[in-house]
């Protein structure tokens, strides 16, 4: 029935004329009957018969059987259009062709036309463009099928041949120091706008990038009602078991993008609290016109408190919430802020306090977070319900407290920022890699140059009203710094692969030695435009395409069978997958008898004995 295929090409567009052109194509050659020479009946042609064709729009009679067995003459015209050329002639396509649509429709009916004839001798030329055609398509969909599965990852290793720290001269000028302000300021920014959109809950409708980095995110757990991380515990507001922790637990160095063959792991952890506002660590004195608050948490500078406000923040008619912030880094002695006893943290931890002010703001339900507190009403005759504020002119204070470890690559052994490599633990580039990348992972350089901008509380608020805080709103906070500390080691493992500051004015570059041009060539990251292929997966397809070619070849040709079909009276030469199929059939037939066999006697022999 392919053989004597009709067609009527209804489609218009061009890729439904070449899957019909293709499909008739290989319709014609793959199922075309074998001719046996020895029992088939002579044909038309064999006997110097020819069956009328239409050539050169000539009309040609015919004759019609009829259901009552008598014939009829049946005249048929052909229009010059419909011309179709000789079997024997298949390269007149071209040349009876005006353009590129008619070579493909003669094409077309050529095939569907001569199909019969065709199949029972071949041109060459339509065998040849059949298996070239279809082979290609099956080639397309075979790749396009497997190549989603051999694509690995979309890894690519950084070029650059400027990686390196960069660091700010002090000694550079004040035009340059201020931009040097705006550079930090953009990166914290940047770092807690990735953070915003990538880490806990990514928005899949933000327009910020987040696979650009080797991994998205750093992941991290937040455990609640932890013990007080301070020494003193009665600094904690609400008692022994009241601090958040955020931990990321060991985190190999690979996940930010360092490429080695053995990579050292690093933890961070931080724990925050709401300080104790109570005597002595928060006194008053009464002004003439203003009362004076003093905020005694160690001393800051040349005096003898660290923070100190002034009258009642809410009547300064600012919709906005004041952050102060302080730190005690990994260097204590040399800090500009020191904090009491009992608020220092543990050996090789930072500690950073925040002091935040509820300015002019009206919340629409009362909130009770410690730190963003507002719970007196206030009426107004455009509004129906109650609004809310702060009444309380204090400054509320909360403390988190930083460590960073870094761990030995089978992460049993791990040490501060601050301690030498334990003896015997190897170091190598990506060692200093990873552990410059987590310098400035930290709360205080999260939210340092950007203070009350930083709060997600601030994004609540418009027109002097915000909307319904939550109760842990400071906990929400503190997350996100948290988060925003791990954004910034991504980002300061970029930078120092690439030497992003290289071309700022007043940066110079201060690599260690034993680490200066080893940088370079060990940071990876998600590329756009590539892909990386399963090596196993792509010499298997490579494979697969070379052993489909050998089915394709005569089975003789290899010497799997010892001669051809021809002495059977038959034109047909079983190909190498012919052969193997015949052998697979083979074996299951012999096991099967031979199964039978056994069971067989096996049988028997149970009757026999019984």
């Amino acid at each position: 029935m392919f053989a004597t295929i009709e067609c009527q090409v209804l489609a218009t567009d061009r890729i439904s004329q070449v899957m019909i052109a293709i499909i008739a194509s290989f319709s014609v050659w793959f199922f075309r009957p074998l001719t046996d020479t020895t029992n088939s009946s002579p044909s038309s042609e064999s006997r110097g018969e020819r069956a009328p064709l239409l050539q050169n729009g000539a009309n040609v009679q015919g004759t019609h059987r009829t259901l009552a067995g008598q014939e009829r003459p049946q005249t048929s015209a052909a229009h010059p259009a419909d011309t179709v050329p000789e079997t024997g002639d298949f390269l007149g396509i071209f040349r009876q062709s005006k353009d590129g649509r008619e070579i493909f429709w003669n094409l077309v009916k050529y095939l569907c036309h001569y199909g019969k004839k065709q199949s029972e001798k071949p041109s060459i030329p339509v065998v040849l463009i059949s298996i070239v055609v279809f082979g290609m398509l099956v080639a397309q969909a075979v790749a396009g099928v497997f190549s989603a599965k051999i694509a690995s990852d979309r890894a690519g290793l950084s070029s650059s041949r400027h990686c390196g720290i960069w660091q700010f001269d002090n000694k550079a000028g004040e035009e340059d120091a201020y931009l040097d302000d705006l550079n930090n300021h953009q990166k914290e920014a940047r770092a807690s706008r990735y953070a915003r959109s990538c880490y806990n809950s990514p928005d899949p409708a933000s327009p910020f990038p987040c696979g650009h980095f080797y991994n998205q995110s750093i992941e991290f757990k937040t455990l609640i009602q932890q013990p007080c991380p301070f020494e003193s515990p009665e600094l904690c507001l609400d008692g022994l078991y009241s601090a958040v922790t955020f931990d990321t637990g060991l985190v190999d160095a690979s996940t930010i993008g360092i490429n080695a063959p053995r990579t050292h792991k690093f933890r961070r952890t931080t724990s925050c609290s709401p300080l104790n506002r109570s005597e002595p660590y928060v006194t008053k004195t009464e002004g003439v016109n203003n009362t004076l608050y003093w905020y005694n948490y160690g001393p800051k500078g040349d005096t003898d408190y660290t923070f100190s406000t002034t009258g009642h923040p809410f009547e300064w008619l600012v919709p906005v919430y004041s952050v102060n912030t302080y730190f005690s880094s990994l260097y204590p002695e040399y800090d500009y802020w020191r904090p009491v006893p009992g608020l220092q943290p543990p050996a090789g931890s930072t500690l950073t306090i925040l002091f935040v002010s509820s300015m002019h703001i009206y919340h629409t339900k009362p909130s009770f977070d410690p730190i963003f507190y507002a719970s007196e009403p206030r009426r107004f005759n455009d509004h129906r319900d109650s609004l809310y504020y702060n009444s309380d002119p204090q400054a509320r204070a909360v403390a988190c407290v930083d460590k960073t470890e870094i761990c030995s690559q089978d992460g049993q052994t791990c040490w501060s920022m601050t301690s030498p490599v334990p003896r015997g633990d190897t170091v190598s580039s990506s060692y200093w890699f990873m552990k410059w990348s987590l310098e400035n992972s930290n709360i205080y350089d999260s939210i340092k140059w950007r203070l009350g901008t930083a709060l997600l509380a601030q994004e609540s608020v418009g027109q002097s009203v915000s909307r319904p805080l939550p109760g842990n709103q400071w906990q929400i906070e503190a997350s996100q710094l948290f988060a925003t500390s791990l954004a910034r080691i991504q980002y300061d493992a970029w930078e120092i692969a690439t030497g992003e500051d290289r071309q700022r004015p007043g940066y110079t570059e201060t690599t260690p030695v034993e680490a200066k041009g080893r940088l370079c060539g060990v940071y990876k990251f998600k590329t756009a435009d590539y892909t990386n292929v399963n090596l196993v997966g792509f010499i298997g397809l490579l494979a697969l395409a070379a052993f489909i070619f050998v089915l394709s070849w005569k089975a003789q040709t290899v010497g799997l069978i010892a001669g051809s079909n021809q002495q059977n009276g038959s034109t047909a030469q079983p190909l190498v997958v012919d052969a193997i199929a015949r052998g697979i059939c083979s074996g299951i037939n012999k096991v099967w008898r031979n199964s039978k066999r056994y069971i067989k006697d096996r049988m028997s022999r149970i009757s026999a004995t019984t």
